[in-house]
């Protein structure tokens, strides 16, 4: 299941994330892909932000590697990008993958073995400054039912 967002201002970003919201489980997975200021982070913040969270908690967990977040659950926001594999080992990844709240994963790619077997997947593809083009997939029986309940009709 696969659903595409073409030229995303930040405004529909917000509106994409409070939509993708709605279809969250405690215990989903979502993985995040995008090249460097592609707006992964901005997108957590509005996740965090729509599920009743304070979105000026949300930062880069760039250096920090994983920032927790309260809102209607406990979020996880994971930052691979700077660790090698032999620190993602030493990470307790499968916690926050196996955790009752929302795992959030910048850089899954550095997941390797522990990659989990069922997630959302977001990518986001620069189109200039201002603009992003964005897919949500789904990977998994139970996560392609709950993509496919959402209401995604987010133009604004």
């Amino acid at each position: 299941m696969m659903i595409s967002f073409q030229n995303v201002n930040e405004e529909k970003l917000r509106n994409i994330a409070k939509e993708f919201s709605k279809i969250l489980f405690e215990g989903s997975v979502i993985l995040l892909e995008g090249d460097l200021g592609a707006g992964k982070t901005t997108f957590v913040r509005y996740l965090v932000e729509a599920l009743d969270g304070k979105i000026r908690d949300v930062t880069s967990p760039t250096f920090t590697i994983v920032n927790e977040y309260d809102a209607r659950f406990h979020v996880y926001h994971i930052d691979l990008f700077r660790i090698n594999e032999q620190e993602v080992e030493d990470l307790p990844i499968e916690y926050y993958l196996e955790s009752d709240g929302a795992c959030l994963i910048e850089w899954p790619n550095m997941l390797k073995s522990h990659m989990p077997d069922e997630f959302f997947m977001i990518n986001f593809q620069f189109v200039d400054e201002n603009l992003r083009n964005i897919v949500i997939s789904s990977k998994g029986n139970l996560y392609d039912k709950v993509l496919l309940r959402g209401d995604f009709s987010v133009e604004k």
